[in-house]
């Protein structure tokens, strides 16, 4: 009886430690989206962004990681250009 109480006790303090260590997270990545939103166009340009890709991530919930919408953005953008350039050499443009 006392060792599930204690089991039970402890798995509630382990769900409330990785709840803050989320939340702790979530401050820590919200603050890289304020310091590249500090970024003038032609920065944010070089690494893939736009201000509206960091408007966008900013208004993911906060529960939400907002660097991977930026990943994610990121990511479509070098592959669109990509596709782009390899289509234009297999049509000799």
């Amino acid at each position: 009886m006392v060792a599930s109480l204690c089991l039970a006790f402890v798995g509630v303090v382990g769900r409330g430690v990785k709840a803050a260590g989320a939340v702790g997270r979530a401050i820590e990545r919200r603050s890289v989206l304020s310091q590249l939103a500090s970024c003038d166009d032609h920065m944010l340009r070089d690494i893939g962004l736009t201000r509206s890709d960091l408007r966008d991530a900013a208004a993911t919930p906060l529960t939400r990681d907002p660097t991977r919408m930026l990943v994610l953005r990121a990511t479509e953008r070098r592959t669109a250009a990509r596709l782009a350039a390899w289509d234009r050499t297999r049509i000799g443009a």
